[in-house]
């Protein structure tokens, strides 16, 4: 079997292993048809904290139409009533009556409890918050994107800081990776006429919640473009790993 020049898959923007099939110049060409996948910007920061195995089998799972994710976003309900309070300005009281909708008891209680730090933390905050455009990172393979949408942004000494809510249980928060996909956010903000000063993580599972901001690291970049590739090699091997169209069960 030949090699696949990886210089030739690059010039198309699309990676595949270099050990696949003779010839192979596109996904559908090697038996593999793999859409370019979008992750909000709390699934890719939970995919970079997960280990090297829980990782690839996450990945895998996305990729495979016989099991469709059901879209459901717990923290859904925390990240809407945050900004009713935060944005809206809607009483903090207000807010957690309004929590007795949310169904299921453990939702329910995670989101009270994460509304509760986050009014502890506003407290404590002088600036002025401010609602900020979102912005997609694609990856130099063009295997995936990652949307970053501002839960708020906080306007402080003129320049504005954009902060997502994190409020996910498990995995732990990776700081590292945090840092490392704020700095995939910068970038991708590099291209707007409107730029935020600054990005940020303020996750709400601390307490008191614990702000990671892009700003306080040194060249974040270098760590980025690693994780980037990690990324795609996952890609390439969840995409590769599974079976030809015509052979998958139908959803």
């Amino acid at each position: 079997m030949l090699e696949i020049q990886r210089e030739d898959l690059l010039s198309t923007g699309i990676l595949q292993p270099s050990e696949f099939v003779t010839n192979c110049r596109s996904r559908r060409a090697c038996g593999v048809e793999v859409s370019l996948t979008t992750f909000g910007f709390s699934a890719f920061l939970k995919l970079l904290s997960m280990n090297d195995r829980p990782r690839r089998t996450e990945l895998r799972r996305r990729f495979s139409p016989a099991k469709p994710s059901s879209g459901y976003d717990y923290h859904t309900s925390f990240r809407v009533r945050a900004r009713h309070y935060l944005l809206d300005g809607e009483a903090m009281p207000d807010v957690l009556a309004s929590t007795s909708t949310i169904k299921k008891p453990s939702e329910r209680l995670s989101a009270i409890t994460a509304l509760q730090r986050l009014e502890t933390w506003r407290a404590g905050m002088s600036g002025t918050i401010v609602t900020f455009e979102p912005v997609i990172f694609e990856s130099p393979g063009k295997l995936f994107k990652v949307k970053f949408e501002p839960d708020f942004g906080v306007l402080i000494h003129g320049q504005i800081t954009a902060f997502h809510l994190w409020n996910t249980q498990k995995p732990n928060l990776a700081a590292g990776s945090a840092y490392a996909a704020l700095a995939l956010v910068a970038e991708a903000y590099q291209d707007h006429d409107r730029a935020p000063g600054d990005v940020a993580v303020l996750s709400t599972r601390h307490d008191p919640p614990q702000e990671l901001r892009l700003g306080d690291v040194p060249a974040p970049l270098a760590l980025a473009s690693s994780i980037i590739e990690q990324i795609e090699d996952d890609i390439r091997g969840a995409t590769t790993s599974l079976p030809p169209p015509e052979d998958r069960p139908r959803p």
